[in-house]
């Protein structure tokens, strides 16, 4: 009878480690349901950050002139300094007219 009851109790035993082995098998499964939640909530938000960053720095980053940008713009301040010269010329002219000359 020492055999039965020896077999009994590792009968017992092992059913106890399969009780435990199968809630701790839901709780992993649980648990990986959940990270799993997160990693797709955590892509998502990287990504929607991912675009922000490309979105600011395509407004930061300064791109090269080009060669015709360039010379429209020195064209515009050049013609703007002759227009600034013209206007000082003729009020040169119309103070110099308008002084009295000493005879």
């Amino acid at each position: 009878m020492g055999i039965v009851k020896e077999n009994e109790l590792t009968k017992t035993s092992k059913e106890q480690d399969v009780n435990y082995k199968r809630s701790e098998a839901n709780a992993l499964d649980k648990s990986l349901g959940e990270l799993t939640g997160d990693l797709e909530t955590t892509r998502g938000e990287l990504t929607a950050a991912q675009h922000a960053a490309d979105s600011l720095r395509e407004q930061c980053v300064k791109k090269p002139e080009t060669y015709e940008e360039r010379r429209a713009k020195r064209e515009a301040e050049i013609n703007g300094l002759k227009e600034a010269l013209e206007i000082l010329a003729t009020q040169a002219a119309l103070l110099q007219q308008s002084s009295p000359r000493p005879h």
